[in-house]
């Protein structure tokens, strides 16, 4: 999969979270070399109490991966084409209803503007209201066979 933009050009915010931020950021342990900025993350089936994974369809969503731990930073390459190593420390963002964050929405993925959405993968994916987590706030998006888009959603369903 490739990115139609890097993270990097999309975000306006230096990071992850856009508004908000009055949410609480946790250290955790990639299980797996497939986390990156945004990525939807979860404790569910996992062996050791720090380690996440990617959340899978119908996994509780535990947080956002916002950026590395040890040493403290946030590199907008390491968006889903460039992921973080099996087992680095990264930082995990506990959302806040009404946080307006940014995620990657899965390939071949369309979504009109405030359309609900939900993690699958790690990826956000369109939803109905009652499994959703947000809503898409950036504008309507045809998905393309192979690419994927960052788009801002906000955290939360009214």
């Amino acid at each position: 999969m490739t990115l139609s933009s890097p993270f990097k050009d999309v975000t306006d915010s230096n990071g992850v979270i856009l508004k908000g931020g009055d949410g609480r950021t946790v250290t955790v342990k990639a299980n797996g070399s497939d986390l990156f900025l945004g990525a939807g993350v979860s404790y569910q089936n996992e062996t050791n109490e720090e380690d996440v994974d990617l959340a899978a369809a119908g996994e509780a969503v535990d947080g956002v991966i916002v950026g590395e731990a040890f040493p403290y930073k946030v590199d907008l390459d390491k968006d889903s084409d460039d992921c973080y190593d099996d087992n680095s420390y990264l930082q995990m963002y506990v959302p806040e209803p009404g946080d307006i964050l940014y995620g990657t929405v899965a390939t071949a993925t369309s979504l009109s503007k405030d359309a609900y959405v939900k993690f699958s993968g790690g990826f956000l994916t369109s939803s109905t209201r009652s499994n959703a987590i947000g809503r898409n706030r950036g504008g309507a998006i045809t998905g393309a066979s192979g690419t994927e888009q960052v788009i801002p959603y906000e955290w939360g369903v009214q």
